[in-house]
């Protein structure tokens, strides 16, 4: 009886010669004998002729027996047995020719968007470079009004069927600038100090609703907290409110010095009547009223989370509290309500330190500046 094969581990007795299967497909043909008495005009050469053996080998672990090589056949070369990789020789799909081929399945696996049947990605790809390169040279030349259409032209433009992300690549703070500076007025050159930029009132507000529009359309979302979302926006608004309130301060602390015709902000907004002391207590309670009004607004923010404990408005809050505890002291010097506003002078700079506290717990190390000035 043969042995039994397995597929395996074979397992081969003593007595016959242990080779694999696939080296017999490899052996040397063999000539079979013919029998004597059958056939007697057949050749003294056929039957003379002795079957060839294979190659016996005892070991089991035979790297040309594990290969499937016969030993008595020269190897084939090439790093043999491990062949180089084959690269397919099929033709390589790209994108756009996949999607064509795709498309033209019946039924089709994929549908091309409306406005992409015409116009293919690449020449959408061009004409987005394009924009790019149009909006970042009126930046550079201050032209905010040519950079402003070419940034809503880029918002506008379609990749692959969807609209661009304005979150990707900085455009929303690009986007913010723009409005600010597109309804600002020329420079202003400062005599004494530097060349500076006044910012409009409409720059401020279109600025602002531009912040509260993304805060709308990008919520924070647990399950994926690293996005920029609206935890991004929120510092970048009340910073911005800040910048507005310190500036039209200032300008009206310059208007009390000096007669200054370039001020474009009236005088009752700030409640000035012409006198230079009953001004500079007007702007000074001017300047606090619109401070605590965003102090309230931020502290409403932060009762939830994750707006208590994000290390960005923490900050801020902690300069916010520190910008009231001195406006709360300096008004104290001259209104009637002294020991009301040291108290809330004092209020203040607890809050500074409670959201200092809280910067440390969340192992953020705010600026040595505010924590001495908060001491």
């Amino acid at each position: 009886m043969p042995p039994t094969a397995h597929h395996f581990t074979p397992v081969y007795p003593l007595h016959e010669p242990q080779h694999s299967f696939r080296s017999k497909q490899y052996a040397p043909p063999r000539k079979r004998k013919r029998q004597q008495g059958n056939d007697d005009d057949s050749d003294d050469s056929d039957t003379n002729v002795e079957p060839l053996q294979p190659v016996q080998s005892h070991d089991i672990n035979d790297p040309y027996r594990v290969a499937g090589w016969p030993e008595n056949i020269p190897l084939p070369g090439s790093s043999f047995p491990h062949s180089p990789a084959v690269k397919p020789k099929g033709r390589q799909l790209s994108s756009d020719n996949l999607q064509k081929e795709l498309a033209g399945l019946k039924p089709p696996l994929y549908v091309p968007p409306p406005g992409e049947q015409d116009t293919t990605p690449s020449l959408r790809r061009h004409h987005l470079s394009v924009l790019t390169t149009i909006l970042h040279t009126s930046l550079l030349k201050h032209d905010f009004v040519r950079a402003g259409r070419a940034w809503g032209m880029i918002l506008r433009t379609d990749i692959m069927g969807r609209p661009l992300d304005v979150r990707t690549h900085g455009r929303w703070g690009v986007g913010a600038e723009i409005l600010m500076r597109k309804f600002s007025p020329e420079n202003i050159i400062d005599e004494q100090l530097y060349n500076r930029t006044i910012i409009s009132d409409e720059g401020f507000e279109a600025a602002k609703d531009y912040y509260e529009r993304l805060i709308l359309q990008f919520p924070y979302q647990k399950t994926n907290p690293n996005a920029i979302s609206s935890l991004t926006f929120y510092p970048a608004m009340f910073g911005l409110c800040i910048y507005e309130i310190q500036q039209k301060c200032r300008l009206a602390y310059e208007r009390t010095r000096k007669d200054s015709p370039e001020v474009e902000h009236s005088d009752s907004e700030l409640g000035l009547n012409g006198n230079p002391e009953e001004e500079t207590s007007a702007i000074r309670r001017s300047e606090l009223a619109s401070a605590a009004s965003l102090a309230a607004r931020m502290d409403e923010l932060m009762l939830s989370p994750p707006f208590d404990t994000y290390p960005s408005l923490l900050q801020l809050r902690v300069s916010i509290a520190l910008w009231l505890a001195d406006l709360y002291r300096t008004t104290a010097d001259s209104d009637d309500d002294d020991d009301e506003n040291k108290e809330r002078a004092s209020m203040e700079r607890a809050k500074a330190r409670r959201c200092l506290d809280r910067l440390k717990a969340a192992g953020v190390t705010a600026p040595q500046m505010l924590m001495d000035i908060s001491d």
